[in-house]
């Protein structure tokens, strides 16, 4: 209980200080990863559904990797075009194996690295 409480408080400082985001999370990275793991998990399957749903509406064209960021942008404001840590995502075309890979670099914003996730589909239509 007294660590939920700690983590509340640090997120409460967090928001009020900005500035202080980046050492709230450090600290509470054991506690806190996890839940932000799994909450972009969660946004680039609602990604890879929005693209799909795109490709569908646009005869089978989804957006492409020069105007990914763009696309997100229009589609989710408010800050929905990064990942938990405050990233921006990166889509990958592998037009050889018919996929595209939306990739997060995870909690260290580095590429590259053990911590990256993504999220892989197939290409429908073209």
């Amino acid at each position: 209980m007294k660590i939920f409480v700690l983590l509340l408080v640090g997120l409460g400082v967090a928001l009020y200080f900005p500035n202080s985001r980046a050492w709230v999370l450090e600290n509470a990275a054991p506690v806190v990863n996890p839940i932000l793991r799994t909450a972009t998990q969660s946004e680039m399957d609602k990604i890879v559904t929005a693209m799909q749903q795109h490709a569908r509406e646009n005869f089978g064209r989804y957006p492409d990797t020069k105007s990914f960021q763009a696309w997100l942008e229009g589609k989710y404001s408010g800050g929905g075009s990064r990942d938990s840590w405050g990233n921006t995502y990166e889509l990958e075309d592998m037009r050889r194996e018919q996929k595209m890979r939306i990739r997060s670099w995870g909690p260290d914003g580095l590429r590259d690295t053990g911590d990256d996730m993504f999220t892989e589909f197939r290409r429908e239509g073209r």
